[in-house]
């Protein structure tokens, strides 16, 4: 009886951590959003930094995206900071080389991430 119910309970918990991770990437892992086409690049003031702007078109149901990511030159590590539903373009200006304001939104590069469904 013992047996049965440790086996009851690891194939439980197996389901909910794969119900769990299927939720966060489709939820709230910003990484995994798909790109599509590079409307344009902002450097960075001291040019360490690239903003690259990308226009997601999603398909026919559904609306245009804005996503931006932040790619480091010397490494080529990107970072997906923003993403706006909704939305075909992005005013981005860099305040510093930590900071860019996307939309009237003032963000750190490396702490900000915007994501609409959050």
């Amino acid at each position: 009886m013992k047996k049965i119910i440790k086996i009851v309970l690891i194939v439980c918990i197996c389901i909910g951590a794969g119900i769990g991770y299927i939720f966060y990437h489709f939820m709230w892992d910003t990484q995994s959003v798909k790109k599509g086409e590079r409307l344009r690049s902002v450097e960075s003031p001291e040019g360490n930094y690239i903003a690259n702007i990308y226009h997601g078109t999603g398909g026919a149901t559904v609306d245009f995206s804005t996503i931006v990511e932040i790619e480091k030159k010397d490494s080529k590590k990107k970072k997906i900071i923003y993403f706006q539903y909704h939305c075909e373009d992005v005013k981005l200006k860099w305040i510093s080389e930590e900071e860019v304001e996307i939309d009237h939104k003032k963000m750190n590069i490396f702490r900000d991430v915007y994501d609409y469904r959050h």
